[in-house]
């Protein structure tokens, strides 16, 4: 389903839409990590413009309910566009932690429909580290991770999951995990998972 994307500007006389069918944002600060836009050249340019300068948007959701969000000083973007075949713009504003494996400020993860988080999880960041980790490992491990603040879900049209760990994190964690055999190898190395 496409929402309609609205950007304002009073003082400088400027009223333009769009439309996004994928899109996610903080919703512990309403920041946009995340859009897919369509539309006119002139509307979709000046939308991710404001976005990128920090200002505010709003999306038009399902049964008229609207959100304002918001790019992030804090956030590095970057954008893809391509025209499509109708003369229309189609482009992508995307934080940076979606591809920069080792950012500082954490990993954003897209949650592929019908699949399980800790597959990706295990798939998009914990297959990248220099720790020896198996992949059926990854639900207990993704447990401690939610239940410790290193991940939390991000609100919007697509799923998505921050994730903030280091491998000293990740360590220590399946550390803690084989001393207290929630997870385990057995002696000849084959996988042996037992999620307590």
């Amino acid at each position: 389903m496409l929402h309609q994307v609205l950007f304002e500007d009073y003082c400088r006389g400027i009223k333009v839409s769009a439309y996004s069918d994928f899109y996610a944002y903080d919703p512990e600060d309403d920041s946009l990590l995340f859009i897919s836009l369509a539309g006119t050249e002139q509307a979709v340019r000046a939308i991710s413009s404001a976005i990128i300068g920090y200002h505010t948007v709003s999306i038009r959701r399902e049964g008229n309910t609207v959100i304002r969000v918001h790019g992030s000083p804090a956030a590095h973007t970057r954008t893809w566009s391509t025209k499509l075949p109708s003369g229309a713009l189609h482009q992508i504003v995307a934080d940076t932690r979606f591809s920069d494996a080792n950012h500082t400020r954490g990993r954003l993860v897209v949650w592929p429909q019908n699949e399980d988080i800790s597959t990706a999880i295990y798939s998009q960041v914990l297959a990248c580290l220099a720790s020896p980790l198996l992949p059926d490992w990854a639900p207990w491990i993704c447990g401690q991770l939610k239940k410790s603040g290193f991940m939390r879900e991000m609100a919007g049209t697509m799923r998505v999951v921050e994730v903030r760990i280091d491998e000293a994190t990740v360590d220590e964690i399946v550390s803690e995990g084989v001393r207290r055999r929630h997870i385990s190898l057995d002696g000849k190395g084959a996988r042996h998972v037992g999620v307590h």
